[in-house]
């Protein structure tokens, strides 16, 4: 497939671009130009709507320090709920440096003593309650079926009964962030790879007629990018034995969603006549929303072929 330099109007005609074939009517033209319009992007969760969630599912609807919460934000990912906070990679896991624990209308500070000295926690107040109920029905229950929603409630509220180190080593375990398991994070990503290639190849065979197999081989396709940028650009560097603290914790969240999720998704849904279009546009409104600009392989990114050309 050859990509065009831009995502116009001409190349989605052409079928060039599939990807935007997944969002429909949420594109408009300017310009010759797609973008997506305001009700497509709705769907990222605020800061302040994604911890006052953490906070309505955690035990006593409080967390104990910083570092907890920046890790407990940090899970929503791997439950594919776009959130706007951004992640690096720490010898903790996922950081955000810029978090803080602040009252707003939403949630308070609170000092508790601890081992001899003050500490800062942060607990939520009846407006947060409210404000993540509104978030729950209106935005959630969009993206994740009951099940989803009642499973995330039960590891947010187990997570909170942890220390920060204890949520830590998990989320390591799970995403290879290690430098000690690289070697396991080198096969997840060529296995991934080869895998999508495959897929792809398949999924060029269905027919364009009906618009959900278009959308469940726009998102193979766009899987399948993905999975190339990861393995060429973004992870290239992975025989270094030193933790890489510039990486995007994306790189290991979109890596673990692939492997865990949406392959083993993908590989059973290329054999179904019927595909299951509520997970197929969660899967990709996920990917393209918790993107969007901040990180590079996004659509909003004039520069995406040359990343995975």
């Amino acid at each position: 497939m050859n990509l065009p330099t831009e995502l116009s109007a001409t190349s989605v005609r052409e079928g060039h671009w599939k990807i935007s074939n997944l969002v429909g009517d949420t594109f408009k033209n300017e310009g010759n130009v797609l973008y997506r319009n305001k009700l497509w992007c709705s769907m990222l969760i605020t800061k302040e709507e994604a911890i006052s969630l953490i906070l309505a599912f955690s035990k006593d609807h409080k967390i104990s320090s910083k570092t907890k919460l920046n890790k407990l934000l940090a899970r929503l990912n791997l439950f594919m709920i776009p959130i706007d906070v951004d992640f690096n990679l720490n010898k903790y896991g996922s950081y955000n440096s810029e978090l803080e624990l602040a009252t707003t209308p939403f949630y308070e500070t609170y000092t508790y003593p601890w081992q001899g000295a003050n500490w800062s926690g942060l607990r939520l107040v009846p407006q947060g309650e409210l404000l993540a109920e509104k978030v729950i029905n209106t935005k959630i229950k969009k993206i994740l079926p009951e099940e989803d929603i009642t499973k995330l409630k039960k590891t947010i509220y187990s997570l909170s009964e942890l220390g920060a180190g204890q949520i830590s080593e998990e989320e390591h375990k799970d995403l290879l962030v290690d430098p000690d398991e690289r070697h396991k994070l080198q096969q997840r990503i060529n296995i991934v790879h080869i895998e999508l290639l495959d897929l792809n190849s398949e999924a060029k065979k269905i027919s364009d007629e009906n618009p959900t197999d278009v959308r469940f081989a726009a998102l193979v396709e766009y899987c399948y990018y993905l999975s190339k940028y990861l393995k060429e650009k973004a992870f290239k560097n992975l025989e270094e034995t030193e933790y890489d603290f510039e990486a995007n914790m994306f790189n290991y969240y979109f890596m673990y969603i692939l492997a865990k999720e949406v392959v083993p998704f993908l590989k059973k849904q290329i054999q179904e006549e019927r595909k299951d279009i509520i997970r197929i546009n969660r899967y990709y409104q996920y990917f393209v929303n918790v993107a969007r600009t901040r990180y590079s392989f996004s659509l909003d990114n004039p520069d995406l072929k040359s990343l995975i050309s």
